[in-house]
């Protein structure tokens, strides 16, 4: 569906010049939010609702003028695939999930229909024009037509630098240096070898402080102070802002093996509200850098994590709050969990995205891979999962 409705415009962001490098680094480099559920959905029918919220929503139709982001006026494309078997627990090697977006090179957005022994709708998103709650606000919009509702409307042309500029930031970035181990430490990138590894557990438990626990799960696994990047997202200060733009920057928590997790959540509990996030507005210099140099240094950066385990910081802990189901329930279709799969990275060795849906915990993470990598991955999600399965016996929770 095209529209001529392609008034929305806006500047590309110092955090988003960052992103279009790691299109050809860190492939496919989207974010991708699933809906899983039984029963069937007709694929017209999602076209037809991804077309009416797009019209809402002029973030998930963008494509680069220069400097700019205008809305192109076509919805993005949704993309059947029947018979789909997920590459369980393998994700990094699923030809689907990690399939270039399409139908161009150029495409931010599409939507895909992947129909086998269960339904799955896929959200995929380019970072370079959405955050993670931009995603999920954008999936809440068609849900919404899908169940015979109005799309949101998210007309708001505001990305996080102009955000910044308007309320003010309280102070300055945390010095960035490349100091950090990972928990699932390091190893060479052979050739030939995925270099990113993307894992996911089910927990069935859900409960507050989840991003508190892990963090220090990490910092005792690690068996090293842990530098923990928590996106935080920007709309908090302007509950008007109705955009799905890169509204998000990090809250940093240094972490020491052994604390616990109520003493790491009330650190995060004072970083938010003396409003840090903000500051690290000013941290984004390499996106003014020649593009040549920028590349050289996401190069360096990662190569300095994967040979010698020297990181900016040790990982990303992500949640992306609660999600009711019965909210995303329509005619022949049920859904059965939320998860999301985060994009991989070359500046960080761990990325944790988490989702709760129907009182469990969906927990995905990518990894930069390297030698002996993947088994202490593995046994690390283990013990994640199980250790919060023990502590979260909760049905239900207030967002972590």
């Amino acid at each position: 569906m095209t529209t001529t409705n392609t008034a929305f415009r806006r500047r590309v962001s110092p955090t988003e010049r960052m992103y279009f490098p790691m299109r050809d680094l860190a492939p496919p480099f989207l974010m991708q939010m699933e809906f899983r559920g039984a029963g069937s959905l007709d694929a017209d029918e999602l076209r037809r609702a991804v077309a009416i919220a797009a019209d809402a929503c002029p973030g998930a139709r963008l494509v680069r003028d220069g400097r700019y982001w205008v809305d192109g006026g076509v919805a993005p494309a949704v993309r059947e695939i029947s018979g789909y078997v997920a590459n369980e627990p393998r994700l990094e090697a699923d030809s689907v999930l990690t399939s270039p977006i399409g139908p161009n090179p150029e495409t931010t957005c599409e939507v895909l229909l992947l129909t086998g022994e269960s339904v799955s709708v896929v959200f995929r998103v380019f970072h370079g024009v959405m955050d993670g709650m931009g995603m999920a606000l954008w999936a809440k919009s068609v849900f919404r037509v899908l169940r015979g509702g109005e799309p949101l409307p998210l007309p708001d042309p505001i990305a996080d630098h102009e955000l910044v500029r308007r309320v003010g930031a309280p102070g300055r970035p945390t010095p960035m240096a490349p100091r950090f181990r990972s928990a699932v430490g390091h190893g060479r990138q052979d050739p030939g070898v995925a270099r990113h590894l993307l894992r996911h557990r089910t927990i069935d438990a859900t409960g507050p402080g989840a991003v508190a626990r892990i963090a220090g799960m990490l910092a005792t696994e690690a068996g090293t102070p842990q530098r923990i990047m928590v996106p935080v997202d920007l709309r908090r200060h302007d509950p008007e802002l109705r955009s799905t733009a890169n509204l998000a920057l990090p809250l940093f928590l240094d972490v020491a093996p052994g604390q616990n997790w109520p003493e790491i959540n009330a650190e995060k509990r004072i970083g938010l509200r003396e409003r840090r996030e903000l500051n690290q507005m000013a941290s984004t210099g390499l996106a003014n850098v020649p593009p040549a140099v920028g590349r050289a240094i996401l190069r360096t950066t990662n190569w300095l994590g994967s040979r010698y385990g020297r990181n900016l910081a040790s990982a990303t802990v992500s949640h992306m709050g609660r999600f009711d189901l019965e909210d995303l329930r329509f005619g022949d279709f049920s859904p059965t969990s939320v998860r999301v799969l985060p994009q991989h990275s070359v500046a960080m060795p761990l990325l944790f995205a988490m989702v709760e849906a129907g009182g469990r915990t969906e927990l995905t993470v990518s990894a930069r891979n390297g030698r002996g990598v993947e088994g202490r991955l593995e046994a690390l999600l283990d013990r994640v999962a199980s250790t919060l399965e023990e502590e979260l016996p909760q049905r239900d929770s207030t967002p972590a």
